[in-house]
């Protein structure tokens, strides 16, 4: 955040990652070690409240993974209304965090809770970087782009909320949205990419934006070649798009250039929950891939890096 930037707290010579070129985490060194720490909590964002704690465990672990490190402990964030929902459903949100940073052998070690009109629910997480830092930022021309996890949750999201989604649908987006990224990392680590992000609240293009921002290049992406949750287009239809995601595109759609009408370009503004990674691979690299992640199944290339434009994002 701008506001900080000119604190003289926030400046350290052993901090690698920090407010100066914000980051999906920031990174400090202790010794040889590089520890990095992020944070993230949200509102229920699915009416299962095991599910939502799970989704919440994943998409902050996401942070630690798109940095290229590994989990080690995590604090629990509780924000819960006591007098107007159960302690038991609290308990179903608790036992899905818990289970989900077990799957990740990430240790919860502890936390806060307060009490709160409206319930949140997330955490706080520590772990470290063996060796390269993914910074989100550090792309260089001719990079191939790959994106790990079909767009369209915000949508899917919303459609619950409003209480029209399909039994299908919300099975579908809970099981990406619950998909730990860190096969995602390790297939980053083993074709020595450029640089990651994960897709989460500024939604693909948003998040794009970042990786090209203040390098004077540009990207490419193929619309076609970019995975979509199936059933998106009914619930657009039908009004459905959330307000983040239009405030994404609001932000966006003078940094687009393009052909393709507004609908399309929305979907690409759709601000995700746990989304996968954008990574950008040097063009020279042998890719290796593996039954986890599979080209076309789990991992579409949806573009490139050029030097077309400067800092726009070009979609054909």
């Amino acid at each position: 955040m701008t506001q900080f930037k000119n604190h003289n707290a926030t400046k350290s010579p052993n901090i690698l990652v920090g407010l100066d070129n914000p980051d999906d985490g920031g990174v400090i060194e202790v010794g040889n070690q590089k520890i990095i720490q992020t944070v993230d909590f949200f509102t229920p964002i699915l009416d299962n409240p095991y599910d939502w704690g799970r989704v919440a465990a994943a998409n902050a672990l996401s942070d630690v993974y798109a940095m290229g490190g590994e989990p080690l402990s995590a604090l629990q964030l509780v924000c819960w209304p006591r007098n107007d929902i159960s302690f038991d459903i609290l308990s179903e949100v608790i036992k899905g965090g818990l289970d989900t940073m077990e799957e990740a052998n990430c240790k919860i070690i502890g936390g806060h809770s307060i009490d709160d009109k409206e319930p949140k629910y997330g955490f706080s997480i520590t772990g470290i970087i063996k060796d390269k830092i993914f910074k989100n930022n550090e792309i260089f021309n001719g990079d191939k782009l790959f994106l790990t996890k079909p767009i369209g949750t915000g949508i899917i999201t919303t459609a619950i909320k409003k209480g029209i989604a399909s039994e299908e649908s919300i099975k579908l987006v809970t099981e990406i949205m619950t998909n730990l990224n860190n096969k995602s990392r390790d297939f980053s680590i083993k074709n020595k990419a450029s640089a990651i992000t994960d897709i989460t609240g500024f939604g693909l293009l948003g998040h794009l934006y970042e990786m090209i921002k203040n390098t004077d290049l540009s990207a490419k992406i193929k619309f076609d070649n970019v995975p979509l949750i199936e059933d998106i287009h009914e619930y657009l239809d039908n009004g459905i798009y959330p307000s983040g995601s239009l405030r994404n595109y609001d932000y966006l759609k003078d940094k687009v250039v393009t052909d393709l009408d507004e609908e399309s370009i929305k979907i690409l503004c759709d601000a995700q929950t746990n989304g996968g990674f954008l990574i950008a691979i040097p063009n020279n690299e042998n890719l290796i891939f593996s039954d986890d992640l599979r080209l076309g199944h789990n991992i579409w290339e949806i573009g490139e890096i050029n030097s077309e434009y400067n800092e726009k994002i070009n979609i054909i």
